[in-house]
């Protein structure tokens, strides 16, 4: 049984932190809530980091603490308000875990897509999602009408879905 050092277990929670948020929020965590029950659950595993044994499942080991956690939390929050039942709580719990463990193989499939895209079809992803600008702005920028425009992104996005898809399949992740 190995441990990991306070760096490895810093890294592995700054690095799923995103995953964990998601499942605070899919436990029905009330929005007001969620960063301080993440922050005790940050605190948790690192508390408790001697006890990870370093060539395990981060994930399995976090978000089981984290359930714990939320579980804990949406107890003491139940006063007078609808609860659901342990039961159900679990049973979403692990379809989030399910889901949120594909969430950075999906993230690294789709940067590698991107990769493969031609520079102008990676020039209206940017500036479309990047950059946040409107169909209009874009049109502007690269000389093109909006409708023709708005049609190569939907083409780029396909091929994208496509691209992702097919590398996920070839790993073995679901789609």
């Amino acid at each position: 049984m190995s441990s990991s050092s306070p760096a490895q277990i810093v890294g592995l929670i700054a690095r799923h932190q995103t995953r964990l948020r998601g499942l605070v929020r899919c436990l029905f965590v009330p929005a007001a809530d969620i960063e301080d029950v993440l922050q005790e659950i940050n605190t948790v595993l690192w508390e408790k980091s001697a006890e990870f044994e370093a060539d395990t499942d981060f994930w399995a080991w976090a978000s089981q603490i984290a359930r714990f956690k939320v579980f804990n939390h949406l107890r003491r929050q139940s006063h007078g308000r609808l609860v659901f039942n342990d039961t159900l709580l679990n049973e979403i719990a692990d379809l989030a875990q399910q889901r949120l463990a594909t969430v950075d193989r999906r993230r690294e499939a789709l940067e590698d897509c991107l990769a493969r895209l031609q520079p102008p079809q990676r020039q209206l992803i940017e500036l479309r999602y990047t950059g946040g600008h409107a169909m209009s702005k874009i049109a502007e920028v690269i000389g093109r009408p909006e409708a023709s425009v708005r049609q190569t992104l939907f083409r780029i996005r396909q091929a994208l879905l496509t691209c992702i898809q097919a590398k996920l399949q070839s790993e073995g992740t679901p789609a």
